[in-house]
């Protein structure tokens, strides 16, 4: 009888509750198996800090508006801003979201905070910077802006909360039951190492601040999307995969014709060399 042929490892999608519908999509689209489990959610603040800003930004308090995610934009919501006031945003889709409010994107920097701050110009006397953000946003734009001269009032936008996986999520991590593993900001790196992942799973993220974290955590990046869009996630996601079918790579255990899978290299499969990416998540 010839050998039964193993059955393909589902790919592990981790973006945050409410957020993975487009992803999913595209990877159906591309006859990939995948599930989506968020390991965390975003939750809008609310409350006077965020009220206080978004009067002050009406007002014409600030110069610049800054923002750095999607999520953010949408928790700033549809706030009247002067004409005066210049709004960065830090990718298109990004800008997007902030059209959706109806807020016009003055320019629109190449899809990361380093590259935002790159690109913004040595602040002229008392110009003051509104951006609101993460509670858990890296501190390369506030900083970043304040060496350039700019007043940053750093105001939380939202809050990212931690989700329990079901336990055969958590089984299937790290016993190699999943083909790739799908990580779109460093905290949900970081959550996803804390569980373990097995070493036959490769992993990929959309950015340099969530391919740090985790390295920081001793594990290899299979992959690093080209630019922080689904559509280059999936790119990403195709690349791992078609580099796991080449090797010769087992099934997920308990799968016909699997075995318990080997320990891959932790060095890393060729990463690209994208710009750091602050697009959520």
């Amino acid at each position: 009888m010839p050998p039964t042929r193993p059955a393909p490892r589902p790919v592990l999608v981790t973006r945050p509750a409410g957020r993975g519908a487009a992803l999913m999509t595209l990877l159906a689209e591309a006859g990939i198996t995948a599930e989506h489990q968020p390991l965390t959610r975003l939750v809008a603040a609310e409350g006077e800090e965020l009220d206080t800003a978004r009067e002050l930004l009406a007002g014409g308090t600030y110069t610049h508006l800054v923002v750095t995610s999607r999520t953010a934009a949408t928790s700033l919501g549809a706030v009247p801003v002067p004409a005066a006031c210049t709004v960065v945003a830090v990718g298109g889709g990004t800008a997007q979201t902030l059209a959706e409010h109806g807020i016009d994107s003055s320019w629109i920097a190449d899809g990361s905070g380093a590259a935002l701050v790159a690109q913004m110009p040595q602040a002229a006397p008392e110009e003051v910077v509104l951006f609101p953000a993460s509670a858990a946003a890296s501190r390369t734009v506030p900083e970043g802006l304040r060496a350039k001269g700019y007043r940053v009032h750093e105001v939380t936008a939202y809050r990212p909360e931690r989700l329990e996986p079901p336990p055969a999520v958590t089984v299937g991590l790290a016993t190699g039951g999943y083909g790739a593993l799908v990580v779109t900001s460093p905290m949900i790196a970081r959550r996803a190492a804390a569980l373990g992942i097995h070493a036959s799973t490769p992993i990929v993220t959309i950015g340099e601040p969530t391919s740090a974290a985790v390295r920081e955590a001793g594990l290899a990046v299979g992959r690093q999307a080209h630019e922080p869009t689904d559509a280059a996630l999936l790119a990403a996601v195709r690349e791992v995969l078609a580099a796991t079918a080449a090797s010769g790579a087992p099934a997920a255990p308990g799968a016909p014709g699997a075995s318990t899978p080997a320990p891959t290299s932790t060095d890393p499969l060729t990463v690209p060399d994208p710009p750091t990416s602050k697009e959520p998540r």
